[in-house]
């Protein structure tokens, strides 16, 4: 299968009340609003925690199709992200993010899994795009 030169991704919002909206994208939507420790109310997606969930699970989608390709056997993949966003002047950004993975592959794949995430994560458009490092650790185990 050829991978496509260019790829081009729609999103909208819609304001629904106070702080909070709806943002979609091609057919799913969320409600979002800001953290609630810049006046959000809680239990609501954030742009923060957009973006961090955008590189978390872009690490995942490269892997799942390294991995099939590969056929590694993979068994579970459980991730957890975190960022660190700090005021720089007047304003907020991220200095930098850690996605911790883990995978169960079956024995004798946990070499080409950790290769593969690897790689997987340094070719994520997402973590590619951002001014900010982004770490990978991993632990893989076989069963």
């Amino acid at each position: 299968m050829a991978l496509p030169r260019e790829c081009v991704y729609r999103t909208s919002l819609k304001w629904e009340s106070g702080n909070v909206w709806r943002q979609c994208g091609e057919g799913v939507a969320v409600e979002c609003a800001p953290p609630p420790e810049f006046g959000g109310p809680p239990n609501h997606w954030t742009p923060e925690h957009l973006l961090l969930a955008a590189i978390e699970s872009c690490t995942l989608s490269a892997f799942l199709a390294y991995a099939e390709h590969a056929r590694i056997g993979l068994l579970d993949y459980r991730s957890a992200a975190e960022a660190k966003m700090v005021l720089e002047g007047k304003a907020y950004r991220f200095t930098e993010a850690v996605v911790r993975v883990e995978v169960a592959v079956r024995k004798g794949n946990a070499k080409s899994a950790q290769s593969l995430l690897e790689k997987a994560h340094s070719r994520c458009p997402l973590t590619r795009s951002v001014n900010f490092p982004v770490r990978l650790e991993a632990k893989i185990t076989e069963r």
